[in-house]
C-alpha cells in the first residue's frame, strides 16, 4: 500500500491545516493575502519615496533617481 492515507492523531493541531488539507477557498484566501501584502508594500514604498532625501550626491546611477522627488524636480541637493 504505497502512499495511502494512514491513521493520524486527531488531537494534534497544525497552523498549516494538518494532514491532507486542501481548503476549498484557498484561491480566494491567497488572493486576499496577496492584496493585503501589496497594499502594505505600496503604502511603505510611497511613504519612503516621498520622504527620501540624500545628503550626498550618489557616485553612480541608483534606481531611486527614477522616483525620488529631488531628482525629478531638477533641484538636486538644493540651489547654489
Amino acid at each position: 500500500m504505497a502512499g495511502g492515507r494512514f491513521p493520524y492523531p486527531k488531537h494534534v493541531w497544525s497552523p498549516s491545516g494538518g494532514w491532507w488539507t486542501q481548503p476549498t477557498n484557498w484561491k480566494s484566501n491567497t488572493a486576499i493575502a496577496v492584496g493585503i501584502t501589496g497594499t502594505i508594500v505600496a503604502a511603505a514604498w510611497k511613504y519612503s519615496a516621498e520622504n527620501e532625501h540624500r545628503h550626498t550626491r550618489p557616485k553612480g546611477w541608483i534606481p531611486s533617481q527614477i522616483w525620488a522627488k529631488e531628482f525629478r524636480d531638477g533641484e538636486i541637493y538644493g540651489k547654489k
